[in-house]
């Protein structure tokens, strides 16, 4: 922002209240959403932005002009979107245009378009007008897209579920109260607005994962998973994933969840009751899913350590997951004697008898280490 340090400051006009008042949020420092955004204009020596908030999907209550300072505006953008709007501004004052450059995209798709121009104005003032650069015509401009956001925080406000909604780049735009207290998160203002893909030591990897998934596939996912929290725990939900789009370039993903609910019997508690060491594998992907107590204890296993990376780079050695896997499909009744390491660091020779656990679409591999 050389361009802008260099900018000779002038007083901002009287006049120049009257285009748009602070819009309080977070104590009344309002941050730029990527979303649907359609201008910005910044006043170079003032060091200030004005913007648009589309009221599609305006959950804070805050939808029409905001103006902010340029810092505190970007605040909770993702910081590859702050600096291609900072070279973006800066590119415009030294050549009087610049862009098109994409906001949001990454992996998950197309993202925002946008070009600049710079406006000299009388007294010497520079203002660089931002707007977006994409050809897509908006399909959805009626009053139905105005009302997606209020309609969804209506409909799940006071849910029992655990509700949260992405926008189509990945920004988290509303949670809701039973999602903070079933991921434990305690501070709402440092996910909001943030990009999920670098929260997730606050909403957890799982969350995180489930997400960015459906955001790239554009499909409805469903099904009963078990989540790894930020803290470390871990807790089995029923959840679905829908995504949405109110306009061309602009949407989203609704997720919700509630926990399995208990029948009666706590096979968690079972599992754990047994003194082997016992540990299930998902087949397909290599992850720990589950150890007992006397595993955790046995090989020093905690939570992260299971969603780390595949065992076959922890525990055990490929050939020796693929012999346990080929002795349970065999109906071995003798225990394999193979090398375990610990997560303590020590490796310890066991002997391991595995049975394949099918449970449709999915396989695991109960390993089931004897003394």
């Amino acid at each position: 922002m050389d361009a802008m340090e260099k900018a000779e400051r002038h007083p901002v006009p009287a006049d120049a209240e009257t285009i748009s008042q602070p819009v309080a949020s977070d104590g009344g420092t309002p941050a730029m959403s990527v979303a649907g955004l359609s201008f910005f204009m910044v006043d170079i020596q003032a060091k200030r932005v004005v913007w648009l908030e589309p009221r599609s999907l305006d959950f804070e209550h805050r939808s029409g002009l905001n103006d902010a300072s340029l810092s505190t505006a970007m605040r909770h953008m993702a910081q590859n979107d702050q600096k291609q709007i900072l070279s973006l501004i800066q590119l415009a004052v030294k050549n009087g245009s610049a862009g098109p450059v994409e906001l949001g995209g990454d992996d998950l798709g197309a993202g925002l378009s946008l070009v600049a121009m710079r406006y000299q104005a009388e007294g010497g003032r520079t203002f660089v007008v931002a707007v977006s650069g994409s050809e897509v015509e908006d399909e959805a401009n009626g009053t139905a897209v105005r009302g997606v956001a209020p309609l969804i925080r209506h409909l799940v406000e006071d849910s029992e579920k655990a509700v949260l909604v992405c926008d189509s780049f990945g920004y988290l735009r509303y949670a809701n109260d039973a999602l903070y207290k079933l991921f434990g998160i305690p501070d709402p203002s440092l996910c909001i607005g943030r990009n999920i893909a670098h929260i997730p030591n606050r909403v957890g990897k799982t969350l995180t994962s489930v997400v960015l998934t459906t955001l790239a596939r554009r499909a409805p996912m469903d099904g009963s998973k078990r989540f790894f929290l930020a803290s470390g725990d871990s807790m089995t939900l029923d959840f679905d994933l829908i995504p949405f789009r109110v306009s061309a370039g602009l949407g989203g993903v609704v997720f919700s969840a509630s926990k399995v609910k208990e029948s009666g019997i706590d096979f968690q508690q079972i599992f754990n009751c047994v003194h082997a060491p016992m540990l299930v594998v998902d087949i397909k992907t290599r992850m720990l899913i589950s150890a007992n107590n006397a595993a955790r204890k046995t090989f020093a296993v905690t939570e992260q350590l299971m969603e780390s990376a595949p065992i076959t780079e922890t525990m055990l050695h490929p050939k020796t997951f693929l012999s346990l896997i080929e002795h349970a499909r065999k109906g071995g009744n003798t225990p394999l004697q193979a090398t375990v390491s610990g997560f303590d660091g020590v490796s310890r020779s066991k002997r391991m008898r595995a049975t394949v656990i099918d449970a449709g679409t999915t396989h695991y591999l109960l390993i089931e280490s004897k003394h």
